[in-house]
């Protein structure tokens, strides 16, 4: 999917170029009026931030005999929050390298990548899920061929999942659409698809676990090494600009 992304997002980078060249702006925008928000409203909003920073900690035990539910609710708001703050989108991660040469997102995807990787290594190892817990049987062209829509998607959109809703947080209508429309779209086709996947009746590639597969120690060379290769990548690109498509 890592692969398929990177294609799709030059591909849309492409097309986007290809759109500024023979549609005016003027055709895109006509008709479209923006208002500003009241300027009571405006006041407003840096206390209402607070309040709801400040009913974090308490979120269980609003949520009452639901406390999962406030758990994740309070998770949530914080990562909705640090997302926010740190403009953190995979669309951008993978789309400035192409269409900026800039890589500090990327750098921190594949900080997060490495971080995470730990994470899942210790509960899986020490047996607290199984092995196959969010082990999907995408590992082949279901990867690539979704990667590819994926990527190619989220640059017309101007966001990925995460970044679509912290945008919709900053009150932008176009990602309100976007949110709209892959709430709809994946689930209808989830409801498709996922009855056919555990019938066995379709199949998106193979379920690749790779300590299982190749041994702790040489599935941790292979992330690492991925992982070092983009990053010396990007890093180079950022010099040289020689990927740049924009």
């Amino acid at each position: 999917m890592w692969a398929g992304i990177i294609c799709g997002a030059i591909v849309g980078l492409k097309y986007l170029m290809w759109e500024m060249e023979h549609i005016p702006n003027n055709i895109l925008s006509k008709g479209i009026t923006l208002r500003p928000a009241p300027a009571g409203w405006k006041k407003a909003q840096p206390y209402l931030g607070w309040i709801l920073l400040i009913l974090i900690p308490f979120m269980p035990a609003i949520y009452g005999q639901h406390t999962k539910l406030g758990i994740l609710a309070a998770l949530g708001l914080l990562s909705g929050f640090v997302m926010h703050r740190s403009r953190f989108c995979f669309a951008a991660t993978f789309r400035d390298p192409f269409m900026t040469g800039e890589s500090d997102k990327t750098q921190s995807l594949i900080l997060s990548v490495l971080i995470v990787m730990l994470g899942v290594s210790i509960i899986k190892w020490s047996g607290i899920v199984p092995w196959y817990r969010y082990v999907f049987g995408n590992a082949g062209w279901g990867g690539i061929v979704g990667g590819i829509i994926f990527g190619f998607g989220m640059i017309l959109a101007g966001g990925c999942g995460s970044g679509t809703l912290w945008r919709v947080g900053e009150g932008q209508i176009k990602l309100i659409v976007v949110m709209i429309t892959m709430a709809i779209s994946n689930s209808l086709t989830k409801a498709w698809l996922w009855p056919k996947v555990r019938a066995h009746e379709l199949s998106f590639g193979k379920a690749i676990f790779l300590p299982r597969d190749v041994g702790w120690v040489w599935a941790y060379i292979i992330i690492l090494g991925i992982m070092l290769i983009w990053y010396l990548f990007v890093l180079w690109n950022e010099e040289t600009e020689k990927c740049v498509v924009m």
